[in-house]
C-alpha cells in the first residue's frame, strides 16, 4: 500500500492509502514497521550484479526502478519490498512470473482488462519473448506488476495510467517481434492448386491456404495482391481469363477464412509476365502460378 497523506486522528497517525477498489486508512506505524526490512532489501537489490542476459538484466532494472519510486518519494515500504525482491530474483536467475490478478484486491471494473492484459503477457513469455524481444518483454512484465499495484490502490490515476501505458507500448512491441512476417511474395504452383484448365482449388491444397490465411490474420496491417499467371500454351485471351478465375478462387478462399476483402486485390496477367521466358504456345509449369504479393 502506498503512503498518501498523513492525517492526525485521535491519538494515532494514519496514512491514506487505497485498497480493494477505494481509499482506505492504514496506520503509519504499520507502514513504518516495514521500513527497516525495506532498507535492508533495497540495499541488497542495489548491490546485486545485473545479469548478462538482456531479458533478466532489463527485468532487474525495471523492478528496481519501481522499488526506488515506492521506497523514496512514496514511502510505501511494503510495495518497495515487493518490487525489490523481484529485482533480486531476476538478477539471480530465478523464474519470476507476473502476479496473478487475484493476488491483489483489484476493483471489479478493472478485472477484465487486467486479466486480458495478463493473458497477452503470458502468451509473449511462453512464445519466446524473453529471447526474441527481451527488453520489451521485460518492461511489459514489470509494468504489469506496477499496474496491478497501482490499480489495487486505485487512488492516483496518473500512476495507473503511466504503468498501463508502459505495459501497452511494450507488449505491442513484443507481440510485433514474435509474429511471423508475411514474405514479400508467396508463389503457389497452379498445377498443385488446380486441375488442368480448372479454377477450383483442390482439397489437398486447402491446408496450405489455411496456413496463409492464418499468417495474414496475424499481420492484420498487411494488404496483398493475388496475381494469376499462365504459360503461353493456348490463346492469350483465354489465358488471361483463366488466370483471373484462378486468382479470384484463391482470394475467395482467403476471404472465406476470415481475411477482410478490402485487404485483397485480385489481378490477372495471363501469359504477359512469365517466370521463365518461353516461345508462344509452350507449356511450362513454372509459369502457371498464383502469387500472393505484399503491397
Amino acid at each position: 500500500m502506498r503512503l498518501k497523506t498523513g492525517v492526525l486522528m485521535g491519538a494515532g497517525m494514519f496514512a491514506l492509502s487505497a485498497c480493494a477498489g477505494g481509499p482506505q486508512f492504514t496506520s503509519l506505524p504499520s507502514n513504518l514497521a516495514q521500513s527497516f526490512t525495506a532498507e535492508r532489501v533495497m540495499k541488497e537489490a542495489r548491490s546485486v550484479q545485473a545479469p548478462a542476459d538482456v531479458y533478466r538484466a532489463t527485468l532487474y532494472a525495471e523492478y528496481l526502478r519501481y522499488a526506488e519510486y515506492e521506497y523514496g518519494p512514496m514511502m510505501d515500504y511494503g510495495d518497495a519490498i515487493f518490487h525489490a525482491r523481484r529485482a533480486i530474483a531476476a538478477a539471480g536467475g530465478e523464474a519470476v512470473a507476473p502476479q496473478a490478478v487475484t493476488d491483489r484486491m483489484e476493483p471489479a471494473d478493472a478485472a477484465d482488462e487486467l486479466n486480458a492484459a495478463r493473458q497477452r503477457l503470458m502468451a509473449v513469455l511462453q512464445g519466446g519473448g524473453p529471447q526474441k524481444a527481451p527488453e520489451a518483454t521485460a518492461r511489459a512484465q514489470a509494468a504489469f506488476d506496477c499496474w496491478l499495484e497501482q490499480q489495487e490502490e486505485n487512488f492516483q490515476p496518473d500512476d495507473i495510467a503511466s504503468c498501463r501505458q508502459t505495459f501497452m507500448d511494450n507488449i505491442q512491441a513484443a507481440e510485433a517481434a514474435l509474429k511471423p512476417p508475411v514474405p514479400p511474395t508467396i508463389t503457389l504452383a497452379a498445377d498443385v492448386l488446380f486441375d488442368f484448365d480448372k479454377a477450383v482449388i483442390k482439397e489437398a491444397f486447402k491446408p496450405e491456404l489455411d496456413r496463409i490465411a492464418e499468417l495474414l490474420r496475424q499481420n492484420p496491417e498487411v494488404r496483398v495482391f493475388v496475381d494469376g499467371h499462365t504459360d503461353t500454351a493456348g490463346p492469350a485471351a483465354y489465358n488471361m481469363e483463366l488466370s483471373r478465375r484462378r486468382a479470384q478462387a484463391v482470394a475467395d478462399y482467403l476471404i472465406g477464412r476470415g481475411i477482410d476483402a478490402d485487404r485483397i486485390t485480385v489481378r490477372a496477367f495471363g501469359e504477359t509476365e512469365l517466370a521463365v521466358p518461353t516461345p508462344d504456345d509452350t507449356p511450362e509449369p513454372r509459369n502457371r502460378r498464383v502469387e500472393i504479393r505484399k503491397r
